[in-house]
């Protein structure tokens, strides 16, 4: 069943938009089964309008587990039988979020503000394996990949992210912001130096 759009309404055109270019930004998309995508889309929408309406960290916090334990059990993965690992949810919902949130200023300035705060990282394997070299006891194992990443380890995860900003950036960043610096310090080449 599709979601159906009010054509008069550009406020909730512009969300369904801005879902989509969340879940394509998150590159997590292509893991899931065709035939959850749909329902992956149309249940972030309903989770993305429930965040705008938190008023405490616990209380996103608290939405933002139950999301992705619906979606353990919901979304399917393409290639492999089964479904898709808290991770990986967890990393897609965290993506939309920041584009939706940080990015978009949604549902407007003041509350983008506040809930950008509270808003955690998506981070991928490259960022758990430089977090794992500055806390290599932190977690064991490490997982290397997030399809591994179960709540317990998700959790974690982001307490060691959070602590690594206020160790290494005297917790003048957000983790959206770690988010955004170690993506690009980690997945993009170097630039090569120019004659200019």
């Amino acid at each position: 069943m599709k979601t159906q759009l009010k054509l008069n309404d550009p406020q909730e055109t512009r969300l369904h938009n801005i879902i989509d270019m969340g879940l394509g930004f998150s590159a997590m998309i292509r893991l899931f089964d065709k035939g959850t995508k749909r329902k992956l889309r149309k249940s972030m929408i309903t989770m993305t309008k429930k965040v705008f309406l938190a008023k405490s960290e616990e209380e996103f916090k608290r939405l933002h587990s139950e999301f992705c334990q619906w979606g353990k059990k919901e979304i399917g993965l393409a290639r492999k039988s089964g479904t898709a690992s808290y991770g990986q949810i967890a990393k897609t919902l965290d993506v939309v979020l920041k584009v939706a949130v940080y990015y978009c200023h949604l549902p407007e300035c003041g509350k983008s503000k506040q809930l950008s705060r509270w808003l955690n990282a998506a981070v991928d394997r490259r960022m758990m394996a430089m977090l794992k070299k500055y806390y290599p006891k932190a977690i064991e194992p490490w997982p290397s990949a997030i399809e591994q990443v179960d709540s317990g380890r998700y959790i974690k995860i982001q307490e060691i992210v959070r602590k690594f900003i206020n160790e290494r950036h005297n917790g003048s960043i957000t983790p959206v912001q770690f988010d955004d610096i170690y993506w690009e310090a980690l997945n993009r080449p170097k630039a090569l130096p120019t004659n200019e």
